[in-house]
């Protein structure tokens, strides 16, 4: 056998990701001709059918022995990883780079203050960013794509640990000059003859609203589905409807740009799960580590701040 050209073994890896050669070929910006040749030099070499090409618009399915080469492939992508991380625990923390993801909303909250800070205190530790909803960001956390993420919502623990958890009550977020304005509290029997923006079914949130709103015998009036939390908070603080929403994590005291948060007081409201996690059982990179321990600092500091300051805002 032929030794493995690590060229078609990253193209064959980003082809099984994605299910399709096209896909592929754009994710990894070379022609789709140029991504099927290397897949066909890589079976004559192994000497096996590694894909399972299917007719039409179907995704490609790995054999048998496209399972083994995967499962290779991903176990030769940790092992350099802990080569780098053991060459970045040499030299300190002079140097490194952490994957990350995290959802939309801590685009804006929490996170650039922590990036800046913490880019000032280690400026050899870059950052890939990946921002997306709870699910793909799960994913991409179990295939070894990120050393990290957040996620909102009930998410599956199986092959994940758990680095920081939180418990976010729920708000709603009131426009100006609406009618529920000024209130101390709602229950969402108020909320029921009002528009909502509400997420789409692509996020792990919309499942926890969905029961909530079931469980209290309300079909929500949708003015707006989405799956950003920005353009869900930002149509409500404009004035086109409500929408139940957490409070910033950095700052809970912090307003709207428009409008308030007035506290859903309703035993049907659960609240939001915060958590930060990581891949369980992998070694981590030192400077992973490091920015793990930091981060988790500057949220359990907030967390306390959020248990000092009133409930109503």
């Amino acid at each position: 056998m032929k030794l493995v050209s690590t060229t078609a073994l990253r193209y064959f890896a980003e082809v099984a990701r994605t299910g399709s050669i096209r896909a592929a070929s754009e994710n990894l910006f070379v022609a789709a001709s140029a991504v099927g040749r290397q897949l066909v030099m890589l079976e004559d070499s192994l000497g096996a059918p590694l894909l399972e090409r299917r007719q039409g618009r179907g995704k490609v399915r790995l054999t048998a022995a496209g399972e083994l080469l995967m499962r290779y492939y991903k176990n030769v992508s940790n092992e350099t990883r802990r080569v780098h991380a053991e060459l970045e625990a040499l030299q300190g923390l002079r140097r490194g780079h952490v994957h990350f993801g995290m959802p939309e909303s801590l685009t804006r909250d929490l996170m650039p203050g922590f990036f800046s800070r913490f880019s000032k205190d280690y400026p050899g530790i870059s950052f890939s960013v990946h921002v997306a909803g709870s699910p793909r960001l799960t994913q991409m956390l179990l295939e070894d794509e990120l050393d990290a993420c957040f996620t909102f919502g009930d998410v599956p623990q199986t092959d994940m640990r758990t680095v920081y958890s939180r418990l976010m009550p729920l708000f709603v977020l009131v426009p100006s000059g609406h009618p529920l304005e000024g209130r101390k509290s709602l229950r969402l029997s108020d909320c029921a003859e009002y528009g909502l923006s509400l997420l789409d079914s692509s996020l792990w949130a919309k499942q926890q609203t969905d029961d909530m709103l079931a469980k209290a015998n309300i079909r929500p009036r949708v003015a707006l589905e989405t799956n950003s939390y920005e353009l869900m908070r930002n149509v409500a603080a404009e004035g086109m409807c409500l929408t139940f929403t957490t409070t910033p994590i950095e700052d809970p005291q912090a307003r709207p740009r428009a409008g308030s948060y007035v506290p859903l007081k309703d035993p049907r409201a659960r609240p939001q799960r915060l958590a930060l996690s990581v891949h369980q059982g992998r070694n981590l990179p030192l400077p992973v580590d490091t920015f793990l321990a930091e981060l988790v600092v500057v949220l359990e500091d907030a967390e306390a701040r959020a248990q000092r300051v009133p409930t109503a805002r």
